[in-house]
């Protein structure tokens, strides 16, 4: 792997045996090197691809007006949170998260901490990845010394998941939006608490998640139109399949997206099992 360029003594952009560009990171990597010459394979501690040319200015761009140890924290952060989702994120998360933790250092110093108004939401529908932002935002505490609680932890929850499905931040503000007033419809309609432990919930959740991913990437799902299954659950699950019309309304009518016969029947089925887990009120 040669260097193309060096943007400090730790990390580097260099060409890989495919002739792509990467950005190469580790202790001391780059120092006294020069481009063209080979990196020691010993000395590479992380290797990634920024797709976009405008991701790769700007992380030379933050590498120019950033400490290199946010940019250490950050590969600590990402790499921790890998391990625990058990998940691939976009590389572009070397990016937000390096520039959200300087900005967080700079809030730190003044005693700038922010109110996180998705707090609540963010908290029970993305669960998994809160968890370890939680973990992140602690280590950042004692790293940096400053406070942060869980609104800070709740914005963290929102880049890992921005990774997670490789959408800008406004994507994922909507996506929370639609799973939020979807599970109000349906709470609201039925009159119940969601047991948010139970399985039904966690998969109602998630599959909202995709779903609404699909709305704001203008996609639909479609498995085949079997008319048969579909007249049964409308039988079988009446009420949940009139709440699933009522969404399919509002879906329509706010964002002028049209959900498919698939879509509306496995909303049905999802809503009749998590109803079946809640408590009424």
């Amino acid at each position: 792997m040669k260097i193309k360029k060096i943007l400090n003594n730790n990390v580097a952009i260099a060409l890989n045996e495919d002739r792509t560009e990467v950005v190469v990171m580790g202790k001391g990597l780059a120092f006294k090197a020069k481009a063209g010459e080979e990196l020691d394979p010993a000395k590479i501690d992380n290797i990634f691809t920024l797709k976009k040319k405008e991701e790769a200015s700007r992380y030379e761009q933050l590498l120019n007006e950033i400490p290199q140890e946010y940019f250490d924290m950050t590969e600590q952060y990402v790499d921790y949170a890998k391990r625990e989702l058990e998940k691939d994120l976009n590389n572009s998360i070397y990016i937000t998260m390096t520039d959200h933790i300087n900005t967080m250092v700079e809030r730190a110093r003044i005693h700038a901490y922010i109110k996180n108004p998705l707090l609540w939401d963010i908290k029970r529908l993305y669960r998994a990845e809160f968890e370890v932002a939680r973990e992140i935002i602690d280590r950042f505490n004692q790293q940096i010394g400053s406070v942060y609680d869980d609104n800070e932890a709740a914005s963290i929850t929102m880049h890992l998941v921005n990774a997670e499905f490789e959408v800008d931040f406004e994507t994922t503000m909507n996506i929370t939006s639609v799973i939020t007033e979807i599970l109000n419809i349906v709470k609201y309609q039925f009159r119940i608490v969601y047991d948010e432990d139970s399985m039904s919930y966690y998969r109602f959740v998630i599959h909202l998640r995709f779903f609404a991913q699909r709305l704001f990437s203008d996609t639909s799902y479609q498995d085949g139109d079997d008319e048969d299954l579909w007249e049964y659950l409308q039988m079988k699950y009446k009420k949940a399949y009139q709440c699933a019309l009522v969404i399919c309304e509002f879906i329509l009518n706010t964002y002028q997206y049209q959900l498919s016969n698939e879509e509306c029947m496995y909303l049905t089925i999802h809503i009749a099992k998590v109803v079946k887990d809640s408590k009424v009120i």
